[in-house]
């Protein structure tokens, strides 16, 4: 018997918007001029409060902080597709998509303070708080996007990853049902190039990571994540498939990490500096400003107005973070669990003998009152 082909497929890349700020006209996506400078405005305040954070962790005023520096167009162009109403689980470099979704960001400053108190979201919003263990999350947004179907409404559930997580079993658990019950679910390969130091040729031998879709009966799809038009078309696509009932849909957006892989990693280790200059070059930002000069939507005098507001805002944000009223520890065993196990209940009792035993049996009457639930 002959040898026959009984399936193919193949991954397409979709690149809009050149470094130079050039377009491909016939795949620009219809986008407001409103929106294109929403987008830029985000990804320019993102960066600015990174830098800043960054300060703030070396000068000891914040505890390890991940960077996002370089992967602002996959942070903050997706949540510009959705709603509120929409679920959205990002990675702990998330901190540009809890942005784009409205977060004030003193909160995110508190999270990574080590305050439970960080965790808190725009009314409305359908936000999750990202888990550290990687990948844990990703079949928790295969169920919010079952649920999603099962009542009908039309909602979406988004959930990130990076490369290394891409090549756990939780990514293709999840999509082994979302696959096999077409789920409005949608998962962002935020492929930087670097799982901490293990390269991205170490991770995986498939010559991409979208094609890790194929075997579960999702789309799949690879973007140039530096290009905000990109990524925003293909986003939308997936949004508007997913709604259709058209299934789930896996976007691998390449871009890179241009900084430590957190406060407490030294990148120069382990990457080449000429490595760096080259995705310097593909800038997100830098390209979409070019974009809009070009389109004559700004110029320096925008730009200093908005350097100016965003000194402004990130100072208001550092200091409404650094005059919050200490918490009170006993949050951390709060809004766990719908019903605390025994465990955690014998640990909160443990915590506040301990307090007495420092305190005083006044003490817990002295704490701020206790947010959040403990069932």
């Amino acid at each position: 018997m002959p040898v026959k082909t009984v399936a193919e497929a193949k991954i397409e890349r979709l690149e809009i918007l050149s470094p130079d700020g050039k377009v491909d006209e016939r795949l620009l996506p219809k986008i407001s001029k409103e929106l294109l400078l929403k987008m830029y405005r985000l990804m320019y305040q993102i960066r600015a409060f990174d830098e800043r954070a960054i300060l703030l962790q070396r000068s000891g005023r914040l505890g390890t902080y991940p960077m996002i520096t370089g992967q602002e167009a996959t942070q903050c162009v997706p949540p510009l597709c959705l709603k509120p109403s929409d679920w959205v689980v990002p990675t702990y470099r998330g901190g540009g998509v809890y942005f784009a979704r409205g977060m004030q960001m003193r909160y995110a400053l508190l999270y990574w303070a080590g305050d439970d108190r960080g965790t808190h979201f725009p009314d409305g919003n359908n936000d999750m708080i990202f888990s550290i263990p990687v990948g844990t999350h990703l079949t928790q947004v295969m169920g919010l996007a079952w649920a999603e179907k099962l009542k009908k409404t039309g909602g979406v559930a988004v959930g990130y990853c990076g490369d290394g997580t891409s090549s756990k079993g939780d990514l293709h658990e999840a999509l082994t049902f979302a696959g096999q019950f077409k789920l409005p679910a949608i998962y962002i390969i935020e492929n930087n190039g670097w799982a901490i130091s293990v390269p991205r040729s170490k991770q995986s031998a498939s010559q991409t990571l979208a094609q890790k879709a194929w075997g579960y009966g999702v789309e799949g799809l690879q973007v140039d994540g530096n290009d905000c038009l990109a990524v925003f078309k293909a986003m939308t696509d997936a949004v508007e498939r997913a709604r259709a009932g058209g299934g789930t849909t896996l976007i691998e957006c390449e871009t890179y990490r241009m900084s430590h892989h957190t406060t407490a990693d030294d990148a120069g280790r382990y990457r080449d500096a000429a490595e760096v200059a080259a995705w310097a070059a593909k800038d997100p930002i830098a390209r979409l400003r070019k974009f809009l000069t070009a389109k004559k939507l700004w110029d320096e005098k925008k730009e200093m107005l908005l350097s100016r507001e965003t000194e402004s805002w990130i100072d208001a944000e550092v200091a409404a973070y650094e005059a919050a009223p200490q918490p009170n520890p006993l949050n951390m065993f709060a809004d766990n669990y719908a019903r605390a196990p025994w465990a955690l209940v014998e640990q909160r009792a443990e915590l506040e003998k301990l307090l007495e035993a420092k305190g005083g049996p006044e003490v817990l009457t002295q704490l701020p009152p206790a947010e959040g639930r403990f069932p």
